[in-house]
């Protein structure tokens, strides 16, 4: 039977406490609403310390997700940086611990984000960018062991200070890498801030990206970098403005998600992981269904 392109709809959560006190009704919160997988946000818990997995925390997680019926995909260390030369010992330590613990309970997909680095000449981020190859069929070597992939994340700068690829950027480097483990995620609101911070339409981006796609995070926003918008408060205000990488339920921003996403060539076994915090979860429900439709709209265009 062939595999379906996207192969199943899932929300991202540790629960609220780093203590994972809040998971298991975090994800019988999100069994309830129909999805198929969980992406456990390991940066958000207290599960590696000095770059080694605690073995009690591994072994509640463990116990906590295999209650459930959900599959899982999970993500890794924000902070991992393999275009940190000066640290990548400590990184690469990191993500092998944040491999062991997806492994752990049975992920298909470990989601890491690309390197960040203040900006710097052109041939000097060609230099860190083959460093980083190199780290990743590292880590995909190790990730085989386990037969888990490592989906590297669209990310955004807001700063000409900044950088970080862009998706067309990340794309090749992906290519370059040339490991059957390590995939992309598409993250359609982080290429939205940086489509409109580069100035480049948002539909380039995603075509760009989409054959080197093993994985989705999807939420809505508005796609506005802060251009000198300062002085927010609250979480709220920022979204009165619309400004940032506001992760809001289906509708609330501007992206759209079903002329953008059906007939994009990504590949099979792809998973849609809604990224939606715990303060939006009154939506749920209708974030579950909107994704289902979208999912279902993909798989019969395919």
């Amino acid at each position: 039977m062939v595999e379906p392109l996207i192969a199943g709809v899932g929300f991202a959560t540790i629960g609220e406490r780093p203590d994972l006190s809040g998971l298991d009704r975090a994800l019988g919160r999100i069994e309830d609403a129909g999805a198929t997988h969980a992406e456990l946000a390991l940066f958000a818990a207290d599960l590696i310390a000095g770059g080694r997995v605690r073995p009690e925390a591994r072994r509640r997680l463990e116990a906590i997700c295999a209650r459930r019926r959900l599959r899982y995909t999970a993500h890794g260390v924000l902070a991992v940086n393999f275009m940190d030369e000066a640290h990548l010992d400590q990184h690469k330590e990191v993500c092998r611990a944040s491999i062991e613990l997806a492994a752990g309970v049975g992920a298909s997909v470990l989601v890491q984000h690309p390197g960040l680095v203040p900006s710097r000449p052109a041939a000097e981020l060609d230099r860190l960018h083959a460093i980083e190859r190199d780290a990743w069929r590292e880590m995909g070597d190790d990730a085989a062991r386990f037969g888990l992939r490592i989906a590297v994340e669209t990310l955004f700068v807001e700063s000409e200070n900044e950088y970080t690829p862009d998706p067309t950027r990340l794309a090749t480097e992906i290519r370059a890498i040339a490991h059957p483990q390590i995939t992309g995620t598409l993250d359609v609101s982080h290429s939205y801030l940086m489509s409109s911070f580069r100035g480049g339409p948002l539909t380039d981006a995603v075509h760009a990206f989409a054959p080197v796609t093993g994985h989705f995070h999807l939420h809505d926003s508005f796609g506005r970098p802060p251009d000198g918008l300062k002085g927010f408060y609250t979480d709220s205000e920022r979204l009165a403005f619309g400004i940032g990488d506001l992760h809001l339920p289906f509708g609330w921003g501007d992206i759209p998600f079903e002329s953008l996403l059906p007939g994009l060539p990504v590949q099979r076994g792809s998973v849609f992981t809604v990224e939606l915090p715990e303060r939006y979860w009154d939506d749920l429900d209708a974030c579950a269904e909107f994704a289902r439709n979208l999912m279902e709209r993909m798989n019969r265009s395919d």
